[in-house]
């Protein structure tokens, strides 16, 4: 026993630092989704939820348990010695049909539940992605501006060599210097939001806020995911399947509700058995057997009140399964069309915007040498520059929303857009960076992403409490 316990140490050493080396690397977008999948305890609680409906499915197309009784009958108040020992059993028997409708209800609403988690992965996956994604994007603002930061300390010198040799105004050593201070100040708002942003994946992989990670920066990554296939199907979207199964579940609880109008059967024995012991009062021991049953004697009040409330929830099923299809459909043509205008700005950065910027900057760099362009023409040059790389990422991140969006198909997704509707250009106005370091992204937060049966409706019992006896009989 002793050696076994050794080795189950040693083995739960083993994957501690196994653990502890896959989160000190470097993490990428598919092993942070699985991840979340893994170990996100709103999904895992969905999952639990589930599992405990579908133990609840045996439960409910069993009979009641039977009633038993046994004690002392036809004790005289007053004198007498005359007892009987009473022993009593019944077992009530529904309808037949009743107990299957009752499980076929509690197996759709397990159904359901399980499509209900699968939207939920769905939606964390999304949520997940555009977190990944929001993080990439400011680590990469961070990168940029370290990378301006030097070329303006380089320029911030060179502007002071000139002021001290007449070649330039003091006014332009001044705005080196005060461009450099908001850049600095950037730079922290940048940091303190990447430190938000951790905290945020570390909170959807079920980790403490400060754990540490390393983002996988590989453009190579990046353009797989980008360039990987997507798949539409509708029919077998969770959501979808969640209102068939409701639609399912009603139709049985309108079974079930039509049932109730024909009694339940209660059938008991009883055995009796004298216990006194004087001469000529021994009585035999004896037996009997009686059948009872249920009569709806209300049925205008329950019964049928019963049936217009289900059949009322079968249409409304049926009118929210078809609301929800044309929301998928106009969604999925949403995202078809996001992706398509997300490679056009892709392509358009590529092949022209960047390409042009990267010649002006040149351009702007050496004729600011060679002292035909002032500073702050450069300044607006870089600033632009910047501002376009991240706009090409962003619009990369904007495919791969897409095809996410397309992957995990949901009725209302919450929305992440990173590029702007056109790129920045010299001289436009190109705001100021935001305290997420963000310029343009926008979450359009559109719903929960749940259009479909919540799973927590409550069948109809409509057959009322299972009597446990017939006392007194």
């Amino acid at each position: 026993m002793l050696g076994q316990n050794k080795y189950k140490i040693i083995i739960f050493i083993l994957i501690l630092l196994i653990s502890k080396n896959q989160f000190a690397g470097p993490l990428d977008l598919a092993d942070y989704l699985q991840e979340v999948k893994a170990s996100n305890p709103v999904i895992q609680a969905s999952t639990l939820r589930a599992l405990a409906l579908k133990h609840r499915i045996s439960p409910a197309k069993t009979l009641d348990d039977p009633f038993i009784a046994a004690g002392l009958d036809e004790i005289p108040f007053e004198g007498g010695k005359g007892k009987i020992w009473r022993y009593q059993v019944s077992q009530s028997f529904p309808f037949p049909g009743k107990l299957k409708a009752k499980g076929s209800i509690a197996e759709e609403t397990a159904h359901i539940a399980e499509a209900d988690t699968e939207t939920l992965i769905r939606q964390m996956q999304v949520m997940a992605t555009q977190s990944f994604l929001k993080a990439v994007y400011n680590l990469k603002a961070i990168e940029l501006n370290e990378r301006i930061r030097k070329i303006i300390e380089e320029t911030t010198t060179s502007a002071k060599a000139r002021y001290r040799t007449g070649g330039s105004s003091h006014h332009e050593w001044l705005l080196a210097k005060l461009e450099l201070s908001i850049l600095n100040i950037e730079t922290l708002r940048l940091k303190r939001t990447q430190t938000s942003l951790y905290s945020l994946l570390n909170e959807l992989r079920n980790l403490p806020p400060d754990t540490e990670i390393k983002l996988n920066l590989d453009q190579e990554k990046l353009d797989q995911f980008i360039s990987s296939s997507t798949k539409e199907d509708i029919e077998n979207q969770p959501e979808i399947k969640s209102w068939k199964f409701q639609t399912k579940a009603a139709a049985s609880e309108l079974k079930l509700v039509k049932l109730s109008y024909a009694p339940d059967f209660v059938i008991q024995g009883m055995a009796m058995e004298p216990r006194t012991k004087e001469a000529g009062m021994m009585e035999p021991s004896n037996w009997g057997v009686m059948v009872g049953i249920t009569i709806p004697i209300f049925f205008w009040r329950k019964q049928s009140e019963l049936v217009a409330a289900v059949e009322n929830e079968r249409l409304s099923d049926l009118a929210g399964q078809r609301s929800l299809m044309n929301r998928l459909k106009t969604e999925l043509t949403d995202a078809k069309l996001q992706l398509q205008s997300s490679l056009e700005v892709v392509a358009l950065y590529q092949n022209d915007v960047i390409p042009l910027t990267e010649i002006a900057v040149k351009n702007a760099r050496t004729s600011y040498t060679a002292k035909t362009m002032d500073l702050g023409q450069l300044l607006v040059a870089l600033r632009s520059q910047r501002s376009q790389e991240l706009e090409l990422l962003g619009a990369r991140m904007d495919v791969l929303i897409a095809k996410t969006r397309l992957n995990n198909l949901l009725s209302n997704p919450p929305v992440q857009k990173f590029a702007p509707a056109r790129p920045t250009l010299f001289g436009s106005s190109m705001g100021q960076m935001s305290e997420s370091g963000m310029d343009s992204p926008a979450t359009i937060n559109m719903g929960q992403g749940m259009s479909g049966p919540a799973g927590n409706k409550s069948p109809i019992d409509a057959s009322g409490p299972a009597p446990d006896g017939m006392r007194g009989m």
